[in-house]
């Protein structure tokens, strides 16, 4: 009996997730502003997602302006004025210290954790040369990182990595998931020579290590809000959130490495 419900809610997972990938190989293929109001509406579905996490109130004057001037942002990376974001973003955290003077944190928190991760992806899509390979790389290296965290994870067990955040991750999870990101982004330079062994064995580790320390970090919120998933939007994953976690850390990675390569 329990075996076959492990078996199920397996398929259920893996179905979803097939979908999951298929949606972003095809959204970021496409590009231009397929991609950019895909990454639009990712953005608003993570918020509500991160509003429910917190409890805090929607459909407020600082969720309006704060959200357009996320929108303002955008557009400005889209069409290539990436500098002047600056502007929309420092405006966006004076009117929420403004109307949200009490529990400022948490808004303010919310344009960092989940905006500055997607102004990279769009950014990277229409903007830099080899953008789209780029993105194609990092979710090369995350799902890898997910997969064999999870696969491993349940199948080796072994001592709990950080018990009091979250109690199902484990030791030998984590360093397989740190493994195979390091195999994939080989793998991958072999096929799309964008780094030599080295800097594909380093981008990895370290994309591999951000995707399990963002997994981690999304428990530990989850856990001082008292909360098991941010919403039931994907069957068997939880909330959107819970299924880019790791991915809102990796890509951050990712973009510093570009710049640093050049």
């Amino acid at each position: 009996m329990i075996a076959n419900y492990f078996y199920k809610t397996l398929l259920i997972r893996a179905l979803s997730a097939i979908l999951l990938i298929v949606l972003a190989l095809l959204s970021n293929f496409i590009g231009s502003y397929f991609f950019l109001f895909s990454i639009i509406l990712v953005f608003f579905i993570l918020l509500y997602e991160y509003y429910q996490l917190f409890s805090l109130k929607k459909l407020t004057y600082s969720f309006f302006f704060s959200n357009f001037l996320t929108f303002i942002s955008f557009l400005l990376i889209f069409y290539n004025f990436y500098l002047l974001i600056v502007f929309p973003i420092i405006f966006n955290f004076i009117v929420i210290f403004s109307l949200e003077k009490k529990k400022w944190l948490p808004y303010i928190f919310s344009v960092i954790y989940l905006g500055f991760p997607l102004y990279i992806l769009v950014y990277l899509n229409n903007i830099l040369d080899n953008g789209k390979v780029i993105i194609l790389w990092s979710f090369i290296i995350v799902w890898s990182s997910d997969i064999s965290a999870f696969l491993f994870g349940k199948l080796l067990k072994g001592p709990k990595l950080f018990p009091r955040i979250s109690p199902n991750k484990t030791w030998s999870g984590f360093l397989c998931s740190i493994f195979f990101s390091i195999i994939a982004s080989i793998i991958f330079v072999n096929f799309f020579p964008l780094a030599n062994l080295f800097n594909a064995s380093l981008m990895g580790f370290l994309v591999g290590l951000a995707c399990s320390l963002g997994d981690l970090f999304e428990s530990w919120l989850k856990r001082i809000n008292t909360k098991k998933d941010t919403s039931n939007l994907i069957p068997g994953h939880g909330g959107l959130l819970d299924r880019l976690d790791g991915f809102l850390f990796g890509i951050i990675i990712v973009f510093i490495m570009t710049l640093i390569r050049g």
